[in-house]
């Protein structure tokens, strides 16, 4: 986990004086229990979603210089990149998502809607031992312990299935 901002210190004193403000509340009126229970669903729920709004904007990273190479004889990609912290706290633990699609081309070896794999096939097709999968997404730690404005490389190994015929890929990174 990341260490804790001064915002992230501010919402938990207004968190608990809103539920000492609840309790009092709750003991003033007839049903105690039922308010009280209320209120305190009220709270939680403010503060699981103010935590997720702070860390999304106090820890920003983002991913850069990316380079792919394929070994054939293994059957992996290696995915190789640049990870850098432009927020203004330090970051414990970056985690990059990798999709890897397999791109089918049209008349002209051009993308276009209709030649996308079929996301309908993926979703029921998947018990089917037959069914070669088009989409493929990992999570991969990728950096620890970066600082506001430091950068480190990293590099991602993964398995490339051998019936893709052209791969594209897309990295997102993320802090936890």
């Amino acid at each position: 986990m990341s260490p804790l901002t001064t915002w992230h210190y501010l919402l938990i004193v207004v968190l608990i004086l809103l539920f000492v403000l609840a309790i009092a509340v709750s003991l003033r009126t007839k049903y105690k229990f039922s308010i009280l229970a209320t209120l305190t669903l009220i709270i939680v729920l403010i503060g699981t979603f103010s935590w997720k709004a702070i860390n999304e904007k106090a820890y920003i990273v983002e991913v850069s210089n990316l380079d792919k190479e394929r070994y054939y004889q293994s059957e992996q990609i290696m995915i190789k990149g640049t990870v850098r912290n432009v927020g203004p706290f330090p970051v414990a633990h970056v985690v990059a998502t990798i999709r890897l699609s397999n791109a089918h081309g049209g008349v002209s070896g051009k993308e276009s809607i209709f030649t996308q794999p079929s996301v309908f096939a993926e979703i029921y097709q998947d018990k089917n031992p037959d069914f070669k999968r088009q989409n493929i997404m990992e999570e991969h730690v990728i950096a620890d312990s970066l600082d506001p404005g430091h950068s480190k490389p990293f590099t991602i190994l993964m398995k490339y299935p051998p019936y893709f015929t052209n791969a594209s890929y897309t990295v997102e990174a993320k802090a936890n």
